[in-house]
């Protein structure tokens, strides 16, 4: 793997991740604290007339490095990477419009989208559209995800909810014949949740979002049945955006290895169209390997986008992250463990679809992630059963 040709870069972003070394003087002009003595130097910009596009400004620093070799120091690195990552972790939410995309109807038979309304029939569940295709003759009603289901699909996403909000299987139970005159028993509430835990798994991340250059990453624990052991334990790794704090990767391994953070990283640029220019994350060794081998770039601004921090109030900081992972253990406590590692793995993808396209955020004023990141879905309503028909699809 190439290494950074520039140690003074790799010294800047040190510098960059201690609290209270560079501050703001005025708008061209940042004091920068020494690494080897108490003292500051003062980095200045001045702006350049006529130069091509990437050579506006010109950079100078008091500090001997500077003023003796008439290069760029790790000063003025520090201070253009604080101006490059400017506006990340609190970020506040500016309201966005988003596109509703109400998907198209077509024939399951022969794929037409030349399709007429044939009326309603009823059923158990209550009035049913049918529909008609004009080219194969044939009638059909919408697989929305819960066909051949005795119960309604508001009893069904609801149990999703709760599940996801924190009850137990008995308490949703409970919640169902209380106030929704439904009787079920807690095994069919664990066949609802597996089977569209599943069902929502293989919704993939498939679509490209627009998030910010700002990324997170960490790790939590979760608890497997393991013959001849009383806690087993597995990792989910988790990467979300800053700014639209949509959840990039979710991935289950058993191990904290170099493989297994880039098990998280690859899945994490898959769905993204740009390429980060800080990854924030905390001391784990392997995160050092993993984000070179996958983002390092010896064109780019910032060649290793990779910050590790060492305290949790330094800005940067990965409070975002450990918020998740509350809400990760708000669920995951109730289950106390999984059957098995496959458990864990729908668990983790189910999770990832409830943060991103069902709960709102009110980090990013009470939208959800995927309207954030502009995803074009109708999120208005039952999300859940939004979420379950597009699946489906």
């Amino acid at each position: 793997m190439k290494q950074l040709t520039n140690p003074r870069e790799l010294r800047g972003l040190a510098i960059l991740s201690q609290p209270e070394t560079i501050i703001q003087i005025s708008k061209n002009e940042w004091d920068v604290r020494s690494q080897s003595k108490d003292a500051y130097y003062r980095v200045t910009r001045t702006f350049v007339k006529g130069r091509d596009a990437q050579h506006l400004h010109d950079w100078t620093c008091t500090c001997p490095d500077h003023t003796t070799r008439n290069i760029v120091c790790k000063h003025i690195y520090s201070v253009q990477f604080s101006l490059k990552l400017k506006g990340d972790v609190e970020l506040e939410a500016t309201e966005k419009a988003i596109e509703r995309a109400e998907p198209k109807i077509t024939c399951p038979y022969c794929k037409s989208e030349n399709i007429v309304s044939r009326g309603k029939r009823k059923n158990m569940k209550g009035d049913v559209q049918v529909y008609g295709c004009k080219n194969c003759q044939r009638r059909f009603t919408r697989e929305l995800g819960f066909n051949r289901m005795k119960h309604t699909p508001e009893a069904i996403t609801l149990t999703l909810d709760l599940y996801f909000k924190g009850l137990s299987d008995r308490k949703i139970v409970d919640h169902l014949k209380q106030f929704h005159k439904v009787s079920v028993v807690h095994t069919t509430v664990i066949r609802w949740i597996k089977k569209y835990l599943a069902l929502l798994g293989k919704y993939a991340e498939k679509n490209k979002v627009n998030v910010g250059n700002i990324w997170h990453s960490d790790e939590t624990t979760v608890f497997i049945k393991k013959e001849d052991e009383k806690r087993y334990y597995q990792w989910i790794w988790n990467v979300m955006d800053a700014k639209t704090r949509y959840l990039l990767a979710c991935q289950v391994t058993e191990e904290r290895y170099v493989k297994d953070a880039q098990k998280a990283l690859k899945q994490a640029k898959s769905v993204t169209n740009v390429r980060p220019d800080a990854i924030v994350t905390d001391g784990l060794q392997a995160y050092n390997t993993a984000i070179k081998a996958e983002f390092y770039d010896p064109h780019a601004f910032i060649q290793n986008p990779h910050i590790r921090l060492k305290d949790f109030e330094t800005k940067p900081n990965n409070n975002i992250l450990e918020r998740l992972n509350g809400t990760f253990r708000e669920r995951t406590k109730v289950v106390r463990s999984f059957d098995n590692s496959i458990g864990a793995i729908e668990f983790a993808a189910g999770m990832q679809t409830y943060y991103n396209y069902i709960r709102p955020h009110q980090g990013i004023g009470g939208l959800t992630p995927a309207e954030m990141a502009g995803i074009q879905i109708d999120l208005t309503g039952n999300r859940w059963m939004t979420m379950i028909g597009l699946a489906i699809k």
